[in-house]
């Protein structure tokens, strides 16, 4: 397998997984950066749009899911998430195909929309009416539902879905298996789960949020509702969090990869979170050497190829690619 990030953080993300001969199987997880960016670092990682066979949904927010319009209308790929993403995804896209034509605007209907629901509505911003933005799509022509605790087999790469806790209509995280390794991404969650620790156990590359320091979010300057959505069971995950989770999936047998993922631009940094997290690590005890950690950028970021994983087991199977 060779999983490249293409952009991780609050303004968007996606991931680029290949297995088997020639990576013939291609897929991503998110499509949520501009579409134009996303196709531009996927040629940087010598793969074409055309080629991708699959985009895999964790969820149904803008910052993973702005490339897919114009995706769906030039490639057309195969959309896979949970049955109540894929149905809220066709749902704002009639929303938005009415609110174009009818009398209330984008912004009235989504703000009625909170009325109906009974949820707090806020005008939009950084995280957009009802707390976050939503993509308006082309109808899906072609879905492939996996509810959370099934899996399928694409091409070369076995999916399994799992719920995470998040303000979505049905978060997710997958744990990815080709050729003997496995990957687990798990990105936008309040909290950690059994499920989602047996899934991240089983991890070569454990992709995994480390959205905030508590401390640093407490003292900036999001308004207080923000920061209680952020802090709570479905919100996001913040470095000690993250650091925890670590320490109850480690293995001890062989090495692991991990990017900490989906860091705030105003509540984290990078250094800051990997100074965290190997800080809560070292008081646990752990030995550092058995685990390779890094941060994943906004921009085009790490690659990670487990073919190496068979010829020298000290290789740290890690590139960082560059925009030209």
């Amino acid at each position: 397998m060779r999983v490249i990030s293409l952009g991780s953080g609050s303004s968007g993300n996606a991931l680029l997984i290949e297995a088997g001969p020639n990576g013939r199987t291609r897929l991503l997880v998110d499509a949520g950066l501009p579409c134009r960016t996303l196709i531009n670092r996927l040629h940087l990682a010598g793969v074409s749009p055309a080629q991708i066979l699959a985009v895999l949904l964790t969820h149904e927010h803008n910052d993973h899911t702005l490339a897919l319009p114009t995706l769906l209308k030039r490639y057309d790929p195969l959309v896979i998430s949970d049955p109540a993403t894929l149905a809220t995804l066709a749902d704002n896209s009639r929303q938005e195909s009415h609110a174009t034509t009818g009398s209330q605007t984008g912004t009235e209907q989504s703000l009625s929309l909170c009325l109906r629901e009974k949820r707090p509505a806020r005008l939009p911003g950084e995280h957009g009416a009802c707390g976050k933005r939503m993509t308006t799509l082309l109808p899906l022509r072609r879905t492939l539902a996996l509810p959370a605790g099934n899996s399928c087999l694409l091409g070369d790469i076995e999916i399994f879905s799992f719920p995470v806790p998040h303000d979505a209509a049905a978060p997710c995280g997958y744990l990815l298996s080709a050729g003997g390794c496995r990957v687990c991404v798990v990105v936008d969650s309040g909290s950690v789960t059994p499920i989602m620790l047996e899934a991240m156990r089983q991890a070569d590359l454990l992709v995994l949020e480390a959205n905030h320091d508590r401390e640093r979010l407490l003292r900036g300057p999001y308004t207080y509702a923000l920061k209680m959505r952020i802090l709570s069971p479905t919100g996001h995950l913040s470095n000690e969090q993250a650091a925890q989770a670590i320490l109850q999936t480690w293995r001890t047998n062989g090495l692991r990869w991990i990017w900490l993922a989906h860091l705030s631009q105003v509540n984290n940094t990078p250094q800051l979170a990997l100074r965290s997290v190997q800080r809560h690590l070292v008081e646990a005890g752990a030995a550092l050497q058995q685990v390779h950690l890094a941060t994943l950028p906004r921009t085009m970021g790490p690659a990670w190829d487990s073919t190496r994983l068979w010829h020298d087991e000290y290789w740290w199977c890690y590139e960082t690619l560059t925009e030209r």
